[in-house]
């Protein structure tokens, strides 16, 4: 833990996993190898009604690291952005 890394796609899933069944997010940070405060800053920025969910977690990376705060007006996507949306949009099915 002495570099700072960021949290990949794989790892959001077993987070969302791992707090599905019940873990800490102390057991989590472990089993992953993050800092007990990456972990919790990471659910808390990407739970909605306090549930996690790791490819809206996953988007949203995307869309902060393409985009500065001041330019999130989303105007011009890029090609992984859309990519990923479409992908996932397609695995979802109709209520």
């Amino acid at each position: 833990m002495d570099k700072y890394k960021h949290l990949g796609e794989n790892e959001r899933f077993v987070i969302e996993l791992m707090l599905n069944k019940g873990d800490s997010q102390g057991d989590i940070a472990k089993f992953l190898g993050y800092s007990r405060t990456t972990i919790s800053r990471e659910i808390s920025r990407n739970s909605v009604d306090g549930k996690y969910n790791a490819t809206r977690a996953q988007g949203m990376y995307i869309l902060r690291r393409e985009y500065p705060e001041q330019d999130r007006k989303f105007n011009k996507l890029s090609d992984e952005a859309i990519k990923f949306i479409v992908e996932n949009l397609k695995k979802r099915s109709s209520p």
